[in-house]
């Protein structure tokens, strides 16, 4: 037999040995989370999810100074 008979069948037996000894996959292992928050958010997809901690509510308190007659955005200024 030819030598190059003998790679071939080889690198073939090499083949099949691999490709039957190869880890199956595994569905249970799969990171599901993005999935979950793509449904969670199918509807809107202008809302923001971040995973930063919310911040508690802080009172401000009365608006102290008189308003003016200027505007950002939808904030009314007041000089003090």
């Amino acid at each position: 037999m030819n030598p190059t008979m003998y790679l071939l069948a080889a690198m073939a037996a090499l083949a099949v040995v691999l490709y039957l000894t190869r880890e199956r996959f595994q569905p249970e292992f799969l990171d599901k989370r993005q999935v979950q928050k793509t449904v969670a958010t199918e509807n809107s997809s202008y809302a923001q999810h971040t995973n930063h901690m919310q911040h508690a509510p802080a009172h401000m308190g009365p608006i102290q100074g008189m308003q003016t007659p200027f505007q950002v955005n939808q904030y009314k200024a007041y000089v003090p």
